[in-house]
């Protein structure tokens, strides 16, 4: 459990909750053995997430519980490789232009794969009827507008005694997109809750598009 707290290869200073606690564990021990051995390059790891991204949407549209459970664990693996490719690109100084325009096609596809998906379980399940599916449409059009006035930007956050003990953990104050996919398009799935979680997620990336509004306009 130490390895995630301490500077491990790649890894940014501060992330968000769902990458250090659940993703990390996992993606740096990839990160590392893929930095003693070369055996797959960024680009190609890139290449992965996207084939698991696109997966997840494939199993959520079959609108059976197994698909879901199936589209949870490939997008949480997208998520996974995602990490990697940017730590080991870190990690190795390998990077370009071609490998970010590579990792943003490869998070679009993902998030679209898993949001068409979903609709169409949502459009398909027999306990569901058809005005649910605004839920799923709700929050893809408020997360990419979020994406798209937010960019990148992740801030510091609250500080005092807190933001610190949460900074010696490489946590951010404040959760972020990652854990707000997290919770749609994972913990929903799998727990089968699919539109209690997109009701989280709408409510989260209400309450970040009104904070990032409020900070522009001070």
């Amino acid at each position: 459990m130490t390895d995630i707290w301490a500077h491990p290869p790649g890894a940014k200073k501060r992330d968000y909750w769902f990458t250090v606690l659940l993703t990390d564990p996992v993606s740096i021990r990839i990160v590392r053995f893929l930095f003693r051995h070369r055996w797959l390059s960024p680009d190609q790891v890139t290449v992965i997430a996207l084939i698991f991204g696109l997966m997840s949407g494939g199993f959520f549209a079959t609108g059976e519980r197994w698909g879901l459970i199936a589209g949870g664990i490939s997008f949480y693996l997208a998520f996974v490789f995602d990490c990697v490719d940017g730590k080991l690109a870190r990690a190795t100084g390998v990077t370009s232009a071609k490998g970010e325009a590579l990792d943003h096609l490869a998070d679009g596809a993902r998030r679209a794969a898993a949001g068409a998906g979903l609709a169409i379980y949502v459009w398909r399940a027999p306990d569901l009827v058809d005005r649910d599916i605004w839920w799923v449409i709700t929050y893809v059009f408020l997360a990419y507008y979020f994406l798209e006035i937010a960019g990148a930007e992740k801030g510091d956050g609250p500080g005092g005694r807190l933001a610190q003990a949460l900074a010696r953990r490489r946590l951010l104050p404040n959760p972020g997109m990652p854990d707000v996919q997290a919770i749609v398009y994972i913990f929903g799935p799998l727990s089968g809750f699919v539109l209690p979680a997109f009701g989280v997620g709408i409510a989260m990336v209400t309450l970040a598009m009104l904070k990032t509004i409020w900070t522009r306009l001070r």
